[in-house]
């Protein structure tokens, strides 16, 4: 059979064409892509709503089960300092400072820090019981018995059921943020407070301290992640002193930052609560079930613990409900109690001009927690 010269030509053009193309859809497969951002590792929880379709998520200050309180835990048990001040914890969900290491471990880190603590295992269990949701451990005692101690506690707190953040094994795990995931919405909490001296590094353990850049990635980090509302949880101030320049200083950066609210610990007293803009700051939430003597009689300040409550809802403005615990271990003998009305009456007031007290609790209306995802 003879070919045909053109036939063969019109063959040969259309193959050519149809490698060109095929070239052209391989390169548009494996051309790079735009980058579509990785949702970065977090501690999550989901939280289920109360009846009233209301996101209550509570807040108390430093707990330490041991120390001078360890005689009357060991005749007690582990359940029994918590057995009234639980009644505080009101909340869909409830965030405590551990202000101890939780391990078996009891030979102090540095032989020069005036004050170390320890905490027994048995104690993660007991403050699940008591309605004890995640704990914060970015404060000054986590690492009283060393990086084993901390990752311990860690390891103590989850098998409870508790959630740990705001320190961990390296930078990395230190800086998850908590978010709590609802029907109404995410809400993230992230640790931090000020230098310890046990910052977290790469493949260092240890505690997320306050810096601009730390501030300003915790938000970015919560929120790609999908929180719609940020609340700093911190340790910071002087030990049963007034606010410092030091905490307005980082209140400020907190706010430049666009979170929606800031709590804090470390002073072990309650101090006043502050607005920037329309972010509320309290400045310290005091203790919570802290078995140390204290030193409130020397020092001369209110004797209170705090139970500060965010309330969000789809119908209405957030308000911010404020419970008072009487702490002073030298008249509860290491159970702290839930203030009476009158007590609630003689020492609420004080922390914000606009507070009302209702019966044992006080109410602050909010502007607060109007930024949401995609709004």
């Amino acid at each position: 059979m003879k070919r045909n010269p053109r036939l063969i030509a019109v063959v040969a053009a259309v193959a050519a064409v149809g490698t060109i193309g095929a070239v052209g859809a391989s390169m548009a497969l494996t051309a790079p892509q735009p980058a579509v951002p990785m949702t970065p590792p977090v501690i999550s929880r989901d939280v289920a709503l109360g009846p009233d379709g209301r996101l209550s998520v509570q807040f108390v200050g430093d707990t330490m089960l041991g120390d001078a309180a360890q005689p009357l835990i060991d005749q007690k048990g582990y359940d029994w300092p918590l057995q009234a001040a639980r009644d505080s914890l009101v909340g869909d969900f409830a965030i405590a400072v551990a202000e101890s290491p939780i391990t078996t471990l009891t030979l102090p880190w540095s032989i020069d820090k005036e004050y170390s603590y320890s905490t027994r295992p048995e104690a993660a269990g007991a403050l699940a019981r008591a309605g004890i949701d995640a704990m914060t451990m970015a404060n000054n005692h986590v690492f009283d018995v060393g990086p084993v101690g901390l990752i311990n506690t860690i390891s103590n707190l989850e098998a409870a059921g508790v959630s740990a953040f705001g320190a961990g094994p390296d930078i990395e795990r230190a800086e998850q943020p908590l978010l709590l995931r609802s029907e109404l919405g995410t809400l993230a909490v992230v640790g931090m407070g000020e230098s310890f001296g046990t910052r977290a590094g790469p493949d260092e353990p240890g505690t997320v301290e306050f810096s601009s850049e730390a501030i300003a990635r915790g938000a970015e980090t919560a929120r790609l992640a999908g929180a719609d509302w940020v609340i700093a949880n911190v340790h910071w101030g002087d030990n049963y002193q007034p606010i410092n320049a030091e905490q307005r200083h980082w209140a400020q950066q907190f706010a430049e930052a666009a979170y929606d609210m800031v709590v804090g610990s470390g002073s072990h007293s309650a101090q006043p609560i502050e607005f920037i803009g329309s972010m509320p700051v309290v400045y310290s939430v005091g203790n919570f079930v802290f078995g140390s003597p204290g030193r409130f009689d020397d020092i001369r300040v209110p004797p209170i613990g705090l139970a500060v409550g965010v309330e969000l809802s789809a119908e209405g403005p957030a308000q911010l409900s404020i419970r008072c615990l009487q702490s002073d271990n030298d008249v509860v003998g290491f159970q702290p109690q839930p203030c009476t009305p009158s007590e609630a009456q003689a020492n609420l007031p004080a922390l914000h001009a606009d507070l009302t007290v209702h019966g044992d609790v006080g109410v602050i209306p909010c502007g607060c927690f109007a930024r949401r995802a995609g709004e």
